[in-house]
């Protein structure tokens, strides 16, 4: 585990987000964690038939996630889309 900092000082949380977090964690809801994707980042599918796969991000709408996988030497690609929860940050 490591604390993240800035020229060796710790980095400060806003209260505002550990208070969101512990009164979510504290109730009653379902929730699941969800990776902070970016259109356009590279992620790799880390569940279902495509588990290990890497490709570019080109949407995420809620619950599911558009893949470009693509061989640029060609110039040459075909999109898919997975569970968002599939994926990870490559």
């Amino acid at each position: 585990m490591n604390i993240v900092s800035f020229e060796g000082k710790p980095a400060p949380i806003p209260d505002f987000e550990l208070d969101s977090i512990r009164t979510l964690v504290g109730s009653a809801l379902q929730y699941d964690p969800c990776p902070m994707l970016h259109e356009g980042a590279m992620v790799e599918v880390v569940h279902g038939p495509l588990r290990g796969v890497v490709g570019r991000l080109a949407r995420k709408d809620g619950a599911r996630a558009r893949l470009i996988l693509s061989v640029d030497l060609i110039g040459q690609a075909v999109s898919v889309e997975v569970d968002a929860a599939d994926v990870k940050a490559y």
